[in-house]
C-alpha cells in the first residue's frame, strides 16, 4: 500500500537524511567516522558534505516511525514512477538483484531457460540456488551477442517443459536490444515467469522506445541504476511486474544476499535519481541520444573506421542511441590497442574495449566539448594504418548441457592447473572477460582448446580476465 503522505516531488529518504544532519546530534553510534571527523584529512576534505549523510538505521532520522519506513516509501514512489507493482532498492548492484531473483524462483535442481550471453552474476545465482541452466544461444549481430530469437526460446521450452522460469539479458552490454515482447508472449503462453537482466536498459523508457521490460510484460526485472541513469556506484533496483513471483520470497532472498546495515547514502541516491528521472528523464536522455546520433553521423563520414548503425541490425532488433560501438578494423587497429592510445594521448576513457571494438556510453551529463575531443581523436586514429586486420570472431562459448550443474561442480573437490593444460577438463569455477562479464566457461562445463587459446589472445592484447589466477592458473574439477 503506497504511503499517501508522499508524492513524486518528494524524496523521503534523502530529505530525512538532510534534515537529520542539520540537527547536529552528538553521535555514539555507527558508523565510526562521526560524520567524517574520524576520516583522514584528504577524505574528509573531498567528502565533507556527503560524509555526514552516511548514516544507518536511527530513530531520529524518521521521528515517530522506523527509518525503514522511509526506504519503503521511497521504493513505493519508484514502483509508481517506473511502472512496477513492487520495487526494491539494491546497494550491492544489479548483481545482488539477479542472485536474489534466482533464489526467489526456485532451488533444488529445477531447470531454468537462460540466454547464454548472461552476466557472471547469473552463474553465481545458479550456484547459490541450485537451479540447472538450459542455455539458449544469443542472436549474433555484427559479432556481438543480443537477445535470442523468440523461436529459440520456444524450442528450448519444448525440449524442457518442466523449466521453472526464463531469464534473458536485454539490452545486451553493447547496446543492442531485441524483441522482448515476443519472448514475453512465449513465457506467458507457457505460464512461466520472465526475468530480465535490464542492468543497462532502464533508461530506454525515456527514449520513446516501448522495448523495456515493463512494457514487454516481464514479471521481474533488474536495473543497474548507476550504469547511466545517475545514481551512485553499487546501486540498483529490482522490480516486480505480475504476481507470478512471490514478493515474500524475493524479500527473503534479498535479506539472504544483502547487508543488514545498508548505506543510507547509497539508498538516498536512488531516491534522488527517481525524482529527477520522473520529472526530467525524457529531456535528459533525449539530449544523450542526440549526442550519440551526432557522433555516428560524423564518424560514418570518416574513412578508416566503422561505427555500428541501427540499419545494420535485423528486423526486430534496435540500438540504444546512447551507446557507440566503434571499430578501427579498416585501419587494422585492434580495439584494445586503440583504447590504450585514447587513454594515453587524448585522456579519453572508453567504457570498454575488446579485440576488435571500442564501446562508449553517453550519459545525460556528457559535455559537448568532450564529444568534440572524441571525434577529433577518432579521426586521427582512423588514419593510423599499418596494422593487419584481424577477423572478428565471437568468443567460443558453449551452449551444450554442462557435465555437472554449476552447484554440483562448485561443490566437488577442485585443483589448480595451468591454463595451457585445462583443455578437456571440467571447470570448477567461471572465467570471464571483464567487462562485459559474460562467462567464457562456467562451473560444470568442459573446457575446450578454443577457449584457452581465446583467453591467451585476449590477455596478450591487453584484456583483463576474471577467474584466472596468478601465473594463468584456473581451477578444474579434481575427478575430470
Amino acid at each position: 500500500m503506497k504511503d499517501k503522505s508522499y508524492g513524486q516531488k518528494d524524496a523521503p529518504l534523502l530529505e530525512a537524511l538532510l534534515a537529520y544532519s542539520q540537527k547536529r546530534m552528538i553521535p555514539f553510534h555507527t558508523p565510526g567516522h562521526r560524520g567524517g571527523r574520524g576520516s583522514e584529512p584528504l577524505w574528509r576534505k573531498v567528502g565533507k558534505k556527503l560524509l555526514p549523510l552516511d548514516l544507518t538505521e536511527l530513530k531520529e532520522i524518521a521521528p515517530g516511525r522506523d527509518s525503514e519506513s522511509l526506504v519503503r516509501a521511497a521504493e513505493e514512489l519508484a514502483a509508481e514512477a517506473f511502472g512496477a507493482r513492487r520495487t526494491y532498492f539494491l546497494v550491492n548492484g544489479a548483481s545482488g538483484g539477479i542472485i536474489s531473483a534466482l533464489l526467489a524462483v526456485g532451488t533444488g535442481g529445477k531447470k531454468i531457460i537462460v540466454a547464454r550471453n548472461c552476466h557472471l552474476s547469473v552463474i553465481n545465482g545458479l550456484l547459490l540456488s541450485g537451479l540447472s541452466p538450459v542455455f539458449v544461444s544469443p542472436r549474433w549481430i555484427a559479432g556481438l551477442p543480443a537477445l535470442p530469437a523468440p523461436a529459440a526460446v520456444k524450442e528450448a521450452l519444448r525440449r524442457h517443459p518442466e523449466a521453472a522460469a526464463i531469464l534473458v539479458t536485454n539490452p545486451g552490454y553493447h547496446g543492442i536490444y531485441g524483441p522482448l515482447a515476443d519472448i514475453g508472449a512465449v513465457a506467458k503462453a507457457a505460464g512461466l515467469p520472465l526475468l530480465v537482466d535490464e542492468a543497462h536498459g532502464g533508461h530506454l523508457r525515456y527514449l520513446g522506445l516501448a522495448v523495456e521490460a515493463a512494457a514487454a510484460g516481464a514479471d521481474l526485472w533488474i536495473w543497474g541504476v548507476h550504469k547511466i541513469m545517475g545514481s551512485l556506484t553499487q546501486t540498483g533496483m529490482l522490480h516486480l511486474g505480475s504476481g507470478k513471483i512471490d514478493p515474500g520470497r524475493v524479500e527473503q532472498a534479498l535479506a539472504l544476499t544483502g547487508t543488514t546495515s545498508p548505506s543510507y547514502l547509497l539508498l538516498a541516491s536512488l531516491d534522488s535519481v527517481r525524482r529527477r528521472l520522473y520529472f526530467h528523464g525524457r529531456e535528459m536522455f533525449a539530449r544523450a541520444a542526440a549526442l550519440g546520433e551526432k557522433i555516428r553521423k560524423k564518424l560514418r563520414q570518416t574513412t578508416g573506421l566503422e561505427v555500428l548503425e541501427e540499419e545494420q541490425l535485423p528486423e526486430g532488433y534496435g540500438l540504444d542511441p546512447t551507446k557507440i560501438v566503434l571499430s578501427f578494423g579498416p585501419s587494422g587497429l585492434p580495439g584494445l590497442a586503440a583504447a590504450e592510445i585514447l587513454r594515453r594521448k587524448y585522456r579519453i576513457q572508453p567504457e570498454y574495449a575488446d579485440l576488435h571494438n571500442l564501446y562508449f556510453f553517453l550519459a545525460p551529463a556528457q559535455r559537448t566539448g568532450e564529444v568534440r575531443v572524441l571525434l577529433r581523436a577518432c579521426r586521427a586514429l582512423a588514419g593510423t594504418g599499418g596494422y593487419e586486420r584481424e577477423k572478428a570472431e565471437p568468443p567460443p562459448w558453449s551452449c551444450a548441457t554442462p557435465v555437472f550443474s554449476p552447484r554440483e561442480a562448485w561443490q566437488k573437490p577442485s585443483l589448480p592447473v595451468p591454463l595451457g593444460e585445462a583443455a578437456g577438463k571440467i571447470a570448477a569455477g567461471w572465467v570471464a572477460a571483464y567487462p562485459p562479464g559474460i562467462p567464457l566457461w562456467l562451473p560444470g562445463e568442459r573446457i575446450t582448446k578454443e577457449m584457452t587459446e581465446w583467453i591467451s589472445r585476449f590477455q596478450q592484447a591487453g584484456g583483463y580476465v576474471r577467474g584466472v589466477e596468478n601465473n594463468n592458473i584456473v581451477r578444474v574439477v579434481n575427478d575430470s
